[in-house]
């Protein structure tokens, strides 16, 4: 093999981490270098003696090839820890018919399949099971000598950095599919700003709340109809403020409908950052919203006592348990229109007083809570 072939092959090796095509390429082109009708990466299990196909590539008809696993070791291998990482061992006893209990790798009725050496190197040793580069010859050819394996010798560290790459890397991908998962089943939204206030990072919780915390970002560039205790912006101004030890931050949400959230923020540190690509200081959110009535409830005011939208907005604050004064100051109201509105609530809703608009309030929503097809009983 030259070198532009030899590059190409490395190359392939570790472009396999994400290409596995570029990995078979490589291992095929390693089967050709050698003469071999098969190369395989097996891992044998230290504590049961036992062999697995991890990948194989086949330059031999069908009638030629080694068949699927499980392959079991004989004692004609090395004991397992006996043989140092990058060492070869060549089994060149036939393995056909007559000698078949005596062959290297043991598979499932190989009466027919006419081998006649195989080379194996120790690419790697790992705690629980140790990584073999096997290569197959058939009977038609010369068994494979120590010439043969010094010829492969160059392969074999890149092979083992390739494939630690490789496996580290599916296992921050299977890390990141898992977290993805359980940060979308929190009940609750979180989400990572940049200092910019670019997102970084969001569950489904948390999607709608970008806007709401920075509706200025908002597409429509209109707001979000959510009132906040202090401007989110100063929030993240205050976090990554490298003269202020501020070690978390926490700001209340009321929505249109009356809902409403608390919102803590924190600053990440460095040794925290999921992606080199966070520049700046990245602020992580986590937004509690209140559990109130159902969503539907302002609907059921509207269709069945006729308040308007503002009424419907005063209504649902309340509800929450803030005083009038408070309600004034987050919807950005007068006092003297608040009392109106109220006058006008209660007059509609056959009610006197905060406490008895509550209790109308809360029997809706529990009866709006109600599973379908549950028949509320008469009492």
């Amino acid at each position: 093999m030259n070198a532009s072939d030899m590059h190409e092959t490395i190359r392939g090796l570790y472009l396999g981490v994400f290409d596995p095509l570029a990995w078979q390429r490589s291992l095929h082109a390693l089967c050709e270098q050698s003469g071999s009708i098969q190369a395989s990466l097996l891992v044998l299990d230290t504590s049961q003696q036992t062999v697995q196909v991890r990948h194989m590539v086949n330059r031999a008809p069908d009638n030629l090839a080694i068949l699927p696993p499980p392959y079991r070791l004989h004692s004609g291998m090395p004991v397992s820890g006996s043989m140092p990482v990058g060492g070869w061992h060549i089994d060149r006893r036939d393995t056909t018919r007559a000698t078949a209990p005596d062959q290297a790798f043991r598979g499932q009725a190989l009466d027919d399949v006419g081998l006649r050496s195989v080379m194996a190197c120790l690419v790697d040793r790992r705690p629980t099971h140790e990584i073999y580069l096997a290569l197959q010859r058939p009977a038609s050819e010369d068994g494979y000598s120590e010439a043969d394996a010094r010829a492969l010798d160059w392969a074999i560290p890149h092979l083992r950095e390739a494939m630690i790459l490789r496996d580290r890397t599916h296992a921050v991908a299977a890390q990141g599919h898992v977290s993805a998962d359980l940060l979308n089943r929190l009940p609750f939204g979180v989400v990572v700003f940049a200092e910019s206030g670019k997102v970084l990072l969001s569950n489904a919780a948390g999607e709608p709340w970008p806007r709401r915390l920075l509706p200025g970002d908002a597409a429509d560039g209109k707001g979000s109809g959510w009132r906040l205790s202090r401007p989110f912006e100063d929030v993240v101004r205050s976090l990554c403020d490298p003269n202020s030890l501020q070690p978390a931050q926490a700001i209340q949400a009321i929505g249109a409908d009356g809902r409403a959230a608390q919102i803590v923020a924190v600053a990440l540190t460095p040794a925290l950052y999921l992606s080199s690509e966070w520049e700046g200081q990245p602020v992580l959110v986590s937004i509690h919203e209140n559990q109130g009535p159902p969503r539907a409830v302002p609907a059921v005011l509207r269709d069945l006592y006729g308040l308007t939208p503002a009424e419907n907005r005063l209504a649902m604050l309340l509800n929450t348990g803030i005083g009038l004064p408070d309600a004034c100051m987050q919807l950005g109201i007068k006092r003297e229109t608040a009392r109106s509105q109220l006058k006008a609530i209660f007059t509609k809703t056959g009610t006197s007083t905060q406490a008895q608009l509550a209790h109308l309030l809360t029997r809706l929503g529990g009866i709006l809570a109600e599973p379908a097809g549950h028949e509320a009983q008469a009492v």
